[in-house]
């Protein structure tokens, strides 16, 4: 980031004017039933896993399995008075599809709302525990980006644009980042291989599958996040709303083979990182989070609760009144009361505020 848009981004950058102005619910102590005057690691555990922060059902979280291994992590930090340690992986690049995020490629106002959130989570868990936690995020970008058509120089952009908004809010005191493939143990395996060994007859086999629903979900998503920068953004959009059905119109015939590939290279990687995740080894102490819904892991949402917009999916905005939040690029380039708001320097919107 040059040194103009850092001076220009210093008001949207202050964080406790941007915690005043962020709208989000109250991070509350009551889902488990822990009394306020209840053991310092059951509260923290409380607040992990209280409604406003965690997504998901606790049933679907197969919490009763997972409750003693959170407790006794918490409690080794409490015991040797550090902080907690979370892990979450996010954060890869802005998917490549205007009808999303426009032409922005580097973080904006959606990412800075994330961190926000995350700010916010830390100065809870401080009220309860005052050493607070510390959050590793772990990018994953240069593993998925060749799946998706994002080259690895742009993924070092993204990741370098980002760690500096970090420091600049001030946030580099307790969120610390890193490449996976940089972790020990980051490479100790070959995705290409793995993704050579699963053939045709998979991708078949999801085309035909019973649980139609899931498919056409998996095909949706995988949409969202391909290379769709050569087409108009009104043709993306067009695309998005075809894809829910699980498929594309006909004339679309090898974008859809693209997407089935990516579909299949994906499960393969995503398959091999939890098979392989190097997270245990490197922060044996930790607990790890997640931005998707999986048995015995944490998700959590990352700008408010029942919003599942990621930030890499989309745009900042700001409306009239005053709130933040992060919404679909299409949603508001058309709509005559967004505006866009640049930074000195760049020539793509930092955010979009509404008249």
């Amino acid at each position: 980031m040059q040194a103009g848009a850092t001076a220009l981004l210093a008001p949207w950058f202050d964080q406790r004017a941007l915690l005043d102005l962020l709208k989000f619910s109250p991070l509350q102590l009551s889902e488990q039933g822990s009394p306020l005057g209840g053991k310092t690691a059951e509260r923290l555990l409380a607040l992990l896993t209280s409604s406003a922060v965690r997504k998901g059902s606790l049933e679907k979280m197969q919490f009763s399995r997972c409750f003693p291994d959170l407790l006794r992590t918490i409690g080794r930090c409490i015991d040797a008075d550090k902080p907690l340690q979370l892990t979450l992986m996010a954060f890869p690049f802005k998917v490549p599809n205007a009808a999303k995020v426009g032409p922005r490629r580097m973080p904006d106002l959606a990412e800075l709302i994330a961190l926000a959130r995350l700010d916010q989570l830390n100065a809870k868990a401080k009220s309860i525990y005052p050493p607070g936690l510390e959050i590793h995020i772990i990018h994953d970008g240069s593993y998925i980006g060749p799946v998706f058509g994002v080259a690895v120089e742009e993924v070092r952009r993204y990741e370098n644009y980002f760690a500096q908004m970090v420091r600049t809010v001030g946030m580099d005191r307790f969120i610390h980042f890193y490449d996976l493939q940089a972790l020990p143990g980051g490479r100790i395996f070959d995705p290409t291989q793995q993704e050579a060994q699963l053939s045709e007859s998979m991708l078949d086999g999801w085309r035909n599958s019973s649980n139609r629903g899931e498919c056409k979900d998996r095909f949706n998503k995988t949409l969202g996040m391909i290379d769709l920068r050569n087409l108009p953004t009104t043709e993306a959009c067009r695309l998005l709303d075809h894809a829910v059905n699980g498929g594309l119109p006909p004339e679309y015939r090898d974008l859809e083979q693209r997407v089935w590939n990516a579909m299949l290279r994906y499960h393969a990687r995503d398959s091999l990182l939890h098979a392989h995740d190097p997270r245990p080894i490197c922060f044996p102490n930790a607990i790890h989070m997640t931005t998707q819904c999986r048995p015995r892991r944490l998700a959590i949402w990352l700008v408010r609760r029942g919003r599942s917009l990621l930030p890499w999916h989309g745009v900042g905005v700001v409306d009239r009144n005053a709130g933040w939040r992060v919404a679909l690029a299409r949603d508001v380039l058309w709509d005559p009361s967004y505006q866009p708001v640049f930074v000195q320097g760049e020539d793509t919107p930092f955010f979009y505020q509404q008249n």
